[in-house]
């Protein structure tokens, strides 16, 4: 939407509104009040590894986000004419829509509105997760494929068509190779015709850029420059938008566009090589080889089959290996995802998506004209579509079918872009019957090899050593910490979590952190008591890592939600270690000792842990101590403080908040340094204005993530420092 006035005063910008009950819908022009929104600017989360939320939104030019979950509160006050061109897409994207309802109801037509249109509002998110589990995900997003599916379907349809009509009118003209020319300027028709269907989307204007300069090139005769024209086609859209360079959909088109034009010319390369023609055709000739005709007709007919059918084939798998291949690095480094199937489906979904998509198209057009008409192909359409609602469900609910990794250090990228490089000078040398040097076939090995251990192993550059890492994520209003031991084991104290789970903490903010560091695996997991901003981001941290051991508080002080937490981790098969009041835990040179609560302090709901049951640890490495404390509150705190406490470094209880961190509590501890965790502009103000001057008051080091982002101790168990990410 874009803003006319904030509180009367004009202004002018654009918001992204997300409305979380239903209500009236709006049709563009609409003029709007909002009687009560709170406007946000995007902020990302501070943590290493995080998604860019502020770069994303600033590349689809929106300035500020709301939220509204009354929508009484909006009040639809009167209409603006929008410019004629602007009202007649809007027109045809809504009759092209309309017209898709009525040919395709149900989720086969909400699948078909995201695949063939770009529209994924309505999609289950079930049915997003399938897609990408079974990686193919790119078959909702209008990119460079789904362009290229109608440019080569315009171009299938019109090459017979326009030289058989240059044929009769000029026979010379169609010899001379002129009917290849007329096609393709004809093709950017409805090329030009789909991106204005599918909207001003950068992704489908970047990709329809692409395509068009490929079409072009075929036009002046520089086809076989196509690989220049693409690199040259880039080249403009990243002066056009600059930023797209760090947009996982310009990386993942570009990578794929460019590593199938690079493969495709090298093999035309290979089999114009009178050498390498020599003998039994090879699979990349019956790929690239054009039609012979034949005097028998019946047999030049299955002749014709049999070559389509190979090509059809051996160029499904080729494309999908391609893409699979130089695209592997930006689903590892951008969602920490790759899907281990989807090199295999890709070989029947692709060539089943450049029918549909195009079909689906052709259809819904000619239905806004006459739906009778469209619905002539509608069962076999139908057919096809029900394929892509079953596989990706059938599949995507198979742990086979993705996996999770962390993130391997970046020159793992150099290594395997070599050995891509270097496999391919070795398989081009070998269809042309050349020799391979040794010194090809060592820099292959040493780069694979390479590539091996840096992917299965991604923590390779840190080893186990003296070192002891605590790390308070920026989780928003709740917390996450997690410790790395110097033997290398990790534990992860809470996961964070939002009101009613609107966002995943776990899998969207804790878990991109960890990949980050490598992590693949979680030694220990424990979680201090079960309020939400505490608990939730720890069930989906089950999900994408193995755990390999709980740490339980007594059974007097789990409640309903920790029960359900650890039923779910016992299922998972991690193992359950109890911790005693005041028994420390040691891992390798580390202690971690139980202060707080004690088996005599039953809970009093049985649905949460109360805040005064929250588990209290002292982590103690050598000369270095750290207190974790949860939310517990001055009642607590008094009781603590009755044993000695001091420690350098505090983690601030529940949040920064008033009724805690009492002026007793802080002189027991006598921390260097305190940590709260808390979020950005929260409406507890935390950490609160009293609790902050008590700290400043006698002189402690205040940290907070809702400033400073992550806040990363090192220690060697003498002196430690810190390190913070404010400027992410």
């Amino acid at each position: 939407m874009v803003l006319e006035s904030l509180d009367t005063r004009p202004i002018t910008g654009t918001v992204r509104v997300s409305l979380y009950k239903p209500h009236t819908p709006f049709a563009a022009g609409d003029r709007v009040r909002f009687n009560k929104i709170r406007l946000k600017i995007p902020r990302n989360f501070k943590n290493p590894g995080r998604f860019d939320y502020h770069l994303y939104l600033k590349s689809k030019g929106i300035d500020v986000t709301g939220n509204i979950s009354r929508p009484e509160t909006m009040e639809r006050l009167d209409r603006f004419e929008l410019p004629f061109w602007h009202a007649s897409l809007n027109a045809l994207r809504g009759r092209l829509v309309i017209s898709l309802e009525k040919l395709f109801p149900g989720e086969e037509g909400d699948l078909l509105k995201a695949m063939v249109l770009g529209m994924k509002d309505s999609l289950p998110m079930e049915v997003r997760e399938n897609y990408i589990a079974t990686g193919l995900a790119h078959l909702m997003a209008v990119s460079g494929l789904h362009i290229g599916f109608v440019a080569a379907a315009s171009y299938f349809m019109l090459w017979p068509i326009v030289f058989y009509a240059l044929f009769r009118l000029k026979p010379d003209s169609a010899r001379a190779g002129h009917a290849r020319k007329t096609t393709a300027i004809l093709c950017l028709i409805p090329v030009l015709f789909y991106m204005v269907v599918v909207g001003p989307k950068v992704s489908s204007l970047r990709a329809g850029i692409m395509v068009s300069a490929l079409l072009i090139a075929v036009l002046v005769d520089r086809q076989s420059s196509l690989f220049n024209v693409f690199l040259t086609a880039g080249f403009f859209i990243l002066l056009w938008k600059p930023e797209s360079i760090l947009d996982a959909g310009f990386q993942l088109s570009f990578l794929a566009v460019g590593g199938i034009l690079l493969i495709f010319t090298g093999l035309s390369q290979i089999n114009d090589d009178p050498i390498a023609r020599m003998g039994e055709p090879s699979w990349s000739q019956k790929l690239m080889r054009g039609y012979s005709s034949s005097s028998d007709t019946q047999e030049s007919i299955w002749q014709y089959l049999k070559i389509r059918l190979e090509k059809i084939l051996i160029g499904g798998a080729l494309v999908s290996v391609i893409v699979t291949a130089v695209t592997l690095p930006v689903l590892v480094y951008q969602f920490n995802r790759i899907s281990l199937i989807g090199v295999f489906l890709n070989i029947l979904m692709v060539p089943l998506a450049s029918v549909l998509i195009p079909t689906v198209l052709l259809m819904i057009l000619v239905g806004t004209l006459s739906i009778s008409l469209a619905t002539l192909p509608v069962w076999p359409v139908m057919g096809i579509t029900q394929i892509f609602l079953w596989l990706p469900e059938f599949l995507g609910n198979h742990s086979f079918s993705s996996m999770y990794v962390p993130v391997p250090p970046s020159f793992l990228l150099i290594f395997y872009f070599l050995s891509l490089f270097t496999g391919l000078l070795i398989l081009q040398s070998r269809a042309q019957n050349k020799e391979i040097g040794g010194l090809l076939k060592k820099c292959f090995v040493v780069s694979a090899l390479s590539v091996l251990v840096l992917f299965t192993w991604p923590r390779v550059l840190q080893l186990p050593g003296d070192s002891l890492t605590i790390t308070a994520l920026d989780v928003g209003q709740g917390e996450s910490i997690l410790i790395e031991f110097p033997n290398g084991k990790t534990l992860v104290m809470d996961g964070g979590g939002f009101y009613k789970n609107r966002l995943d903490v776990g899998k969207r903010v804790v878990a991109p952190y960890l990949w980050s560091r490598g992590i693949r695996e979680i030694d220990y997991m424990v979680a201090t008591h079960s309020d939400n901003d505490h608990i939730r981001g720890l069930y989906s941290l089950l999900d994408l890592f193995p755990v390999r051991n709980f740490l339980t508080l007594g059974e007097n002080s789990v409640g309903k939600r920790l029960k359900s937490l650890q039923k779910k981790s016992r299922e998972k098969g991690s193992e359950f270690i109890p911790l005693k009041l005041n028994e420390p835990i040691t891992i390798g040179e580390v202690r971690l000792i139980p202060l707080h609560p004690g088996p005599d302090q039953p809970s009093t709901s049985s649905r949460r842990i109360d805040n005064d049951l929250s588990l209290v640890l002292r982590l103690e490495f050598k000369d270095f101590s750290m207190l974790f404390t949860g939310d517990i509150s001055d009642k607590i705190e008094k009781v603590l403080s009755a044993s000695p406490l001091q420690a350098d470094i505090l983690k601030g209880p529940h949040h920064g908040s008033r009724f805690s961190n009492s002026q007793v509590f802080i002189n027991a501890v006598h921390p260097s340094t305190v940590i709260f965790s808390s979020g950005h502009l929260n409406r507890m103000r935390h950490p609160h204005p009293e609790t902050l001057e008590r700290y400043r008051n006698t002189g402690v080091d205040i940290r907070r993530t809702d400033r400073h982002g992550a806040i990363q101790v090192i220690t060697n168990g003498n002196g430690y420092e810190i390190h913070t990410h404010e400027d992410l």
